[in-house]
């Protein structure tokens, strides 16, 4: 099975994403994606941790006893307004539930297991031959920025073939 509730870091070692860091980081991060700086922007920018998964009722539950006034919708508004602008991503790592990330300096992707509901980071250099595979057929310049992918890791698999006993 995959360990479940570690932080995943990079190849490197590094925590992926861009980091809560200071105010004036996050003020900077705002500004650098032609953005106005606004109290709510940054409670809500800060609500993420680096390489966290959030719901949006998750970054409301981290943002609401700072800044009473919010409510549900200006966080679902402000996460769709990010990932518009590429600060965060939008994913189904199952469930049925979106999760937001912020977007590091690097593209990151996930193969989720249906089993122990696992996941082990992909990383994008396998993702990105889909991408140009795209464009050169379809001339369709596809937003793969955050993927996941469904289906047993390997201790599942193996545990599957064990208590189905030897095959006949």
């Amino acid at each position: 099975m995959i360990e479940q509730g570690t932080p995943r870091r990079a190849a490197n070692g590094a925590h992926r994403g861009a980091g809560t860091g200071s105010l004036g980081a996050l003020a900077a991060r705002l500004r650098a994606a032609g953005q106005r700086v606004t109290p709510q922007r940054l409670l809500i920018l800060g609500a993420f941790e680096p390489g966290t998964h959030l719901s949006a009722d998750e970054v409301f539950a981290r943002v609401a006893p700072r800044l009473p006034a919010v409510n549900r919708s200006t966080v679902y508004r402000t996460l769709e307004f990010f990932r518009d602008r590429g600060l965060i991503s939008e994913t189904d790592l199952g469930g049925g539930v979106r999760q937001y990330e912020l977007i590091g300096e690097r593209r990151h992707h996930h193969l989720v297991c249906h089993d122990c509901g696992g996941q082990l980071d992909l990383d994008d250099a396998l993702v990105a031959p889909l991408r140009e595979a795209i464009r050169a057929r379809y001339g369709f310049e596809a937003g793969i920025d955050h993927l996941a992918l469904f289906g047993r890791c390997a201790a599942c698999r193996a545990a599957r073939r064990e208590s189905d006993g030897p095959s006949r």
